[in-house]
């Protein structure tokens, strides 16, 4: 972590430990003497001595509960590219890559267990998948068909997952970012990397179905891992690469 250290300030001025401000709720900065700078502060946690005066030190809380790690897929060569959204319940909602059968498949934890669904197989598909939930929870997911060089979409709806042809238009839709705004619209940002143009596009789906595209950026190699979100009044902002001079680029 960064720390941003105060001005020093003697052991002697503050012979007592004594907290001065808090960075984050894992991280407060405290003014102590050596003497406490070299034992454990009771149950508070470990401290780090700060490089610029031996009189401040750092008390990092300690964490409430240890990572655990889950095996979600082990079905073959699995878990390529996952994108994950937790819900409303806070529970895990996953898009990912099967590279071993060109699969794209969703996995969700229910409270109990996990449930599994293969949305494309048909041929080599599900690249680079990008997963948003709506406000009702429902699943929206943009990939990418690697037979075809094309952006593709499949929601979950009432009445089953629906498939629609986002941009077919060259080789279009490796590493899309996808969100869905509070009207329901689908927003997605991408490259398309036809030889000769390798340029960021976005394309919209509004609330009827119907899809709209357009080139943001086109300005040399462009486009690359593009990472889109809404503000409040559902305008997307996009970040990506500019490969040409090896630039990070912002649109709105």
């Amino acid at each position: 972590f960064l720390l941003a250290w105060s001005l020093p300030l003697r052991a002697a001025e503050i012979p007592i430990a004594t907290p001065t401000e808090t960075l984050n709720p894992n991280l407060s900065v405290v003014i102590a003497t050596p003497i406490i700078v070299a034992q454990p502060i009771g149950p508070i946690g470990p401290v780090v001595v700060s490089p610029i005066d031996p009189a401040i030190v750092v008390v990092v809380n300690p964490v409430l509960g240890a990572w655990g790690a889950t095996t979600v897929d082990s079905a073959g060569e699995t878990g390529y590219n996952p994108s994950m959204v937790l819900d409303s319940a806070g529970r895990p909602h996953i898009a990912y890559n099967d590279w071993g059968k060109g699969d794209l498949r969703y996995a969700r934890w229910d409270g109990d267990q996990w449930l599994f669904e293969t949305l494309a197989s048909a041929g080599t598909v599900g690249g680079t998948p990008s997963l948003a939930l709506d406000a009702s929870g429902n699943p929206h997911i943009s990939y990418y068909d690697y037979d075809k060089d094309d952006l593709w979409y499949v929601a979950k709806t009432t009445g089953g997952w629906i498939y629609e042809l986002v941009d077919s238009s060259g080789q279009v839709g490796l590493y899309s970012s996808l969100k869905v705004d509070s009207a329901g619209k689908v927003h997605i940002a991408y490259e398309d990397l036809t030889l000769g143009k390798m340029d960021l596009k976005y394309a919209v789906r509004s609330t009827q179905g119907y899809w709209w595209t357009e080139t943001v950026d086109s300005a040399g190699d462009v486009g690359q891992f593009a990472s889109l979100d809404l503000d409040s009044s559902g305008k997307a902002h996009i970040a990506y690469l500019d490969f040409t001079n090896f630039d990070l680029k912002y649109a709105k």
